[in-house]
C-alpha cells in the first residue's frame, strides 16, 4: 500500500483523530454533531452521586430530602437549557430580570412566603430510583456515541467529506466550493460543553447544512481555519 493510499484510509476512518501527519500543522479534523441529550450529563452525574449517597447512608429523612431537592433543581436546569435558546442578549436580560425580582421580593417581602412554601416541600427517592435514571442515561449515551461514529464530517485541505450510514456512504465537496460559518446560539450550551454550530454552505446545495452541538466549537473552528486557509475559504464568526 502506497503512502498516499494510507493517508486516504486514515482520513476516512471513523476513529481518525484529525491529527497532523509528520508535522505540527493540522491536516484534517472531524466534526461530529450531537443531539441535545448530551447536555443532560449534569442530571446523569447527579443521579449517580445521589444513588451512591442514598445507598450508602442509612437515613431516609434529611439526606434523602436533600439529595432529591438538589437532583430536581439540576434536572430543571437541564430542561431549561435544552428547551430554550439563550442568546447573549437574552441571557443578560434574564440575569437582570432575576436580580430585579429578587430585590423586589426582598423589599416587598413576598420571597418569605415562597421560601416558606419550599420548606414544606420534601421530595425523596431511594437509591434504586437514581440508579435506574443513571443506567437509562448511560444506555442512551452509548447509542449516541455509536451514532456519531457513523455520522460525521471530515474537513481536509482539498475537500469536505460527509460519512454516514453503517456501510460508510461518503459524499464529497470540494473545499473551494464550501463556505463555513461558526455560530454559538446558546450561552448555557456553550458553558456546559463549549459547544456551538457549524453551518456549511456547499455550492450546488439548495439549503445550508447545519451541524448542531459540535463539542469544543472554538478549537474545531481554529482547526478548520488552519486547514482551509491555503484555499482562502471564508470562515465567518457569529
Amino acid at each position: 500500500m502506497s503512502s498516499e493510499e494510507s493517508l486516504e484510509k486514515a482520513a476516512e476512518s471513523p476513529l481518525s483523530t484529525g491529527a497532523a501527519t509528520g508535522s505540527n500543522k493540522v491536516e484534517r479534523t472531524i466534526l461530529r454533531p450531537y443531539p441535545k441529550v448530551v447536555y443532560f450529563y449534569l442530571t446523569w452525574l447527579a443521579a449517580l452521586a445521589c444513588g451512591i449517597i442514598t445507598g450508602t447512608i442509612d437515613d431516609s429523612g434529611k439526606v434523602a430530602h436533600t439529595c432529591a431537592f438538589i437532583f430536581l433543581w439540576i434536572f430543571a436546569f437541564n430542561l431549561l437549557v435544552v428547551s430554550f435558546e439563550f442568546s447573549r442578549m437574552l441571557s443578560v436580560a434574564v440575569l437582570f430580570l432575576s436580580l430585579a425580582v429578587v430585590f423586589l421580593g426582598l423589599w416587598l417581602g413576598f420571597l418569605d412566603g415562597l421560601f416558606g412554601f419550599l420548606k414544606h416541600v420534601q421530595p425523596a427517592a431511594n437509591h434504586q430510583f437514581y440508579f435506574f435514571i443513571f443506567v437509562t442515561f448511560t444506555l442512551v449515551y452509548l447509542f449516541v456515541f455509536l451514532q456519531t461514529r457513523f455520522n460525521y464530517w471530515i474537513v481536509r485541505r482539498n475537500e469536505l467529506l460527509h460519512k454516514h450510514g453503517f456501510l460508510g456512504d461518503v459524499k464529497r465537496y470540494h473545499a473551494q466550493d464550501v463556505k463555513i460559518q461558526k455560530e454559538i446560539p446558546d450561552v448555557f450550551e456553550y458553558l456546559l460543553l463549549r459547544s456551538g454550530s457549524m453551518v456549511l454552505h456547499p455550492r450546488g446545495e439548495d439549503r445550508a447544512i447545519v451541524l448542531d452541538n459540535i463539542i469544543g466549537i472554538q478549537k474545531k473552528e481554529a482547526e478548520v481555519k488552519e486547514i482551509l486557509e491555503s484555499y482562502a475559504v471564508r470562515i465567518d464568526n457569529d
